[in-house]
């Protein structure tokens, strides 16, 4: 075994580490020198068709890394995350009105909407960029956040659609090429709140990159800074003197989005922007309902049957199931373990009525589980346990791999109640029941032993609910 590749591959990543960070330090001072010599520097470039791809691929790419980041906002339930992706939406869905305005392309007319649309769209931005810099001071707000981030993604995409037609209909103040809209003191007095935005938010970022000293954070913060940069030269020159500079200030900007996506890309890649992360991510309780569901006598199928055969009963049993949890009723699969299953509600703390969800999931889990032991009598029958409770979501592992487990003795009871469970019935725990309409039909199981816990453990039978 060549003992020496290992270490190579360490040195060269840490080296293109360490150039990505030098490039991200580099890029707010090339920046800061553009905009010192910007009328030296004006390439005075202005093939149209160039320009229509530029920034269609210079908006593409920010609103792509946008979306990125929301889905791992989603995923683990970050305000911090989705805020920044919603600035990074807002630039690029903004970049690209840009483009598909450029003159000659799309509109043979010069409509002065989609000239100050990078100008609006930063401006947009900078709120989203700002508040993500401090929303870890507001716990409830980013509660707040998670749980409307929908319409906070629907509210990028219709202010899109509305300043398209507002401009497209030449409704004032965008009333033509030459409108006040294009050159007036109003952009410029925005253009300097949106720098000073900007600018708080790139110091923010700063500090929390010297706590950490994360690539991530550190290019974001050049972003930042490149962003604010960018507006001051709005505020100064207007849309349209600025306008022929943008050619060398957007690679100054695709070059930090670039940067963004190489830290992004170097971790784990289920958790891309965990650098990112608020701490009540990285560790946070809350209430949860946990489904745990197993095939009876699975172990001695598939001893008897063909591996092929045995993959085929998981692979009908789970393609049923993750839809069904999912999608229906809005649970998280957390994992596949051999023939077991693991969901969990309220992973993200916008389902009061978890346990609810939990046990019309598992009835209805158990109601398609028997129609396809009906089809197959010869195939193991499921098992399921529900309960509720407190549990602990803590990062862990590092750099190979991050999980983020839900921990507590809610959740180990829930597993225990599983395998306590009879062939084709579903065992809850108190916690679960005390949560149910009334109406619940349920038969009582009190005094279970539990494997690994003293105390014994009442639990109920459910049949059905209201």
């Amino acid at each position: 075994m060549d003992l020496a590749a290992p270490v190579l591959a360490r040195r060269t990543s840490s080296a293109i580490t360490v150039a990505a960070g030098a490039v991200a330090v580099a890029l707010p001072l090339v920046g800061f020198a553009s905009l010192l010599l910007r009328s030296q520097l004006d390439p005075h470039f202005e093939n149209y068709r160039a320009h229509f791809v530029v920034f269609g691929l210079t908006g593409g790419l920010a609103f792509a890394l946008g979306f990125a980041a929301g889905e791992a906002a989603e995923r683990r339930a970050d305000a911090r995350v989705l805020l920044l992706s919603l600035a990074f939406m807002a630039t690029g869905g903004f970049m690209l009105l840009h483009a598909v305005g450029t003159h000659d392309v799309l509109f043979t007319k010069q409509h002065s909407g989609f000239q100050i649309a990078i100008s609006v769209g930063l401006l947009v931005s900078a709120v989203f960029a700002a508040a993500s810099a401090f929303v870890d001071l507001r716990f409830e707000a980013g509660r707040w956040l998670i749980r409307n981030r929908g319409y906070l993604r629907a509210s990028i995409l219709l202010a899109m659609a509305a300043w398209f037609v507002w401009t497209v209909a030449d409704l004032p103040p965008l009333g033509g090429p030459d409108s006040e809209a294009a050159r007036g003191s109003i952009l410029a007095v925005l253009a300097f709140v949106g720098a000073g935005v900007y600018a708080v938010g790139a110091v923010r970022y700063w500090r929390l990159f010297r706590e950490s000293r994360k690539l991530l954070l550190g290019a974001v913060t050049a972003c930042f800074v490149l962003l604010a940069e960018a507006m001051i030269g709005v505020a100064l020159t207007g849309e349209r003197a600025w306008h022929a500079s943008w050619w060398e200030w957007h690679g100054l900007v695709v070059t930090a989005y670039l940067v963004i996506g190489f830290a992004a890309r170097r971790e784990w890649r289920d958790e891309r922007f965990r650098d990112l992360y608020l701490p009540t991510t990285r560790e946070q309780r809350r209430e949860v309902s946990v489904l745990f569901a197993d095939l009876v006598g699975f172990t001695t199928f598939a001893e008897r049957e063909s591996p092929t055969e045995a993959a085929a009963v998981l692979d009908a049993y789970w393609s049923d199931a993750a839809p069904l949890l999912a999608r229906r009723f809005g649970g998280d699969v957390e994992k596949f373990i051999g023939d077991a299953i693991v969901a969990t509600f309220n992973s993200r703390g916008d389902q009061p009525d978890h346990a609810v969800r939990a046990a019309r999931a598992a009835l209805e889990l158990q109601a398609q589980a028997e129609r396809r032991a009906d089809e197959h009598p010869e195939w193991p029958r499921l098992r399921i346990g529900v309960n509720s409770g407190e549990a602990v979501q803590r990062e862990v592992g590092g750099a190979g791999h991050v999980a983020y487990p839900l921990v507590g003795d809610a959740v180990n009871t829930g597993a225990r109640l599983e395998s306590l469970a009879p062939p084709g019935g579903i065992l809850i725990g108190t916690a679960t029941f005390d949560r149910l309409p009334d109406g619940a039909v349920v038969e009582k199981r009190p005094g279970l032993r539990v494997k690994g816990r003293d105390a014994i453990v009442d639990a109920y039978l459910l049949v059905a609910l209201p």
